[in-house]
């Protein structure tokens, strides 16, 4: 098991990087001593992971990550507050060697802090082996500041659990607070809810773990597993090992017990020109322009969970799916206001705002009037006019926010479409292979 912490450094950064790069604590006492000769050939050994000494850098250098950091600092001018965080990890006494946990550590930091420079390592000068973790507050990438929230704090303790899991280590009980917090986490973020909604998907139209695994890896996944943990994830975001993240229903074993009693269903891809002629032939009008391409996009988002089931939709449109409440709210509003074309939007939004303008400068007057007037009557008398066109501003508001959204969204409406036929195309060719 391991235990975790980290707590900021308001001063002195340098010489925190110095005492945890220690060379009398970081040293590895094994170096030079593998039988080369016993070993040439063999592929199991990587020649290349044997270190001098337990460190590695995270986005910056090893030679010098002190200057790499400042220079961020320097460059989004936020030199001050915060200067870094110091983070812990310690292992139970005798469960780990010196390398595993410096690789359980680069790995922690990679999952974690990968906009962040962060220096690992991994002294062994007490019983208990442990790795420390030094991170720039200020992002590389983003040049935000790094939010240690109790949101973070659950999710570096769950990813350091998981990783244990993954060694075959121990890993702590853990307490109501600390899986609450990880589970409103999971349930409030698209990510894993979209994750979660393929693999349920994909488990129920496949009879082998290996499918599975292979069929999410059609959907934009990768995959992998080791010590019966299962981890899915996309590139760019968190690494997810499912039974930590979505309970005991999708531990290895329960997962193969599901495939057991499932019954595979035909998989038939259908072409973007299949799903446009069905779509032709539900409606006698056939729309054009931008009332057509949402009309469009909101049979093709529709469609699949009623008529086809298992169809397959590339990882971007399956997101859109989720915002279908608003794609139907927006498609009336088009209909009721004979919106088609771009300019007809564009026409309405300017008549729109024009209104929207006027009873915001009207309302600001009133205010005014409001608070000149002397008497209680005269007080009421103006609050009933702020309240009778409070409605009409905020309808007003929404049918902006619409025409904005609309002439947004078109765009990557139409920028899935073309992508489409490619992602149809890639699932055909690797379903035969399946």
């Amino acid at each position: 098991m391991a235990t975790t912490s980290i707590w900021s450094i308001k001063n002195n950064l340098k010489q925190s990087i110095n005492y945890i790069i220690n060379p009398e604590k970081t040293i590895n006492k094994d170096y030079g001593k593998v039988d080369y000769d016993f070993l040439e050939g063999k592929k199991d050994y990587d020649f290349k992971k044997e270190k001098l000494c337990y460190i590695s850098c995270l986005n910056c250098s090893e030679d010098n990550p002190f200057d790499d950091m400042k220079d961020i600092k320097d460059y989004y001018r936020k030199s001050d507050g915060v200067l870094a965080y110091h983070g812990y990890q310690s292992f139970k006494e005798g469960e780990v060697t010196p390398d595993i946990a410096h690789e359980i550590g680069v790995k922690l930091v990679n999952e974690m802090f990968k906009d962040y420079e962060v220096v690992v390592a991994t002294h062994q000068n007490t019983n208990h082996i442990h790795n420390h973790f030094i991170i720039n507050s200020v992002s590389f990438k983003t040049g935000k500041k790094y939010n240690n929230n109790r949101t973070n704090l659950t999710k570096l303790r769950n990813i350091s659990d998981s990783l244990c899991a993954e060694y075959g280590l121990s890993v702590l009980d853990e307490d109501v607070g600390y899986k609450s917090t990880y589970n409103h986490k999971v349930i409030d973020n698209d990510y894993y809810k979209t994750l979660k909604d393929d693999l349920d998907s994909v488990i129920s139209y496949s009879v082998t773990l290996k499918q599975v695994m292979d069929r999410m890896k059609l959907l934009g996944y990768k995959t992998y597993a080791r010590n019966d943990i299962i981890t899915i994830y996309r590139d760019g975001c968190d690494k997810v090992r499912i039974e930590k993240a979505f309970g005991s229903d999708y531990s290895k074993d329960s997962i193969n017990e599901r495939l057991y009693h499932s019954r595979q269903i035909v998989f038939k891809p259908m072409t973007h020109n299949s799903i446009f002629q069905e779509y032709l032939s539900t409606t006698n009008n056939h729309h054009k322009g931008i009332y057509g391409l949402f009309l469009y996009y909101c049979y093709l988002l529709g469609v699949f969970p009623k008529k086809h089931p298992k169809q397959y939709l590339s990882y971007y449109i399956r997101q859109e799916i989720k915002k279908l409440d608003s794609f139907s709210e927006q498609t009336r509003f088009m209909v009721n206001n004979k919106i088609e074309t771009i300019e007809d939007l564009d026409n309405f939004a300017k008549n729109n705002y024009d209104e929207y303008s006027n009873l915001m400068g009207k309302r600001e007057n009133l205010w005014k009037r409001y608070h000149r007037a002397k008497t209680e009557d005269k007080k009421s008398e103006i609050l009933a006019e702020i309240n009778e066109i409070q409605p009409k501003i905020k309808e007003l508001r929404k049918l902006d926010n619409y025409c904005k959204e609309i002439r947004k969204r078109s765009i990557s409406i139409q920028d899935n479409l073309n992508n489409f036929d490619k992602d149809i195309q890639k699932e055909k060719d690797n379903s035969r292979s399946l």
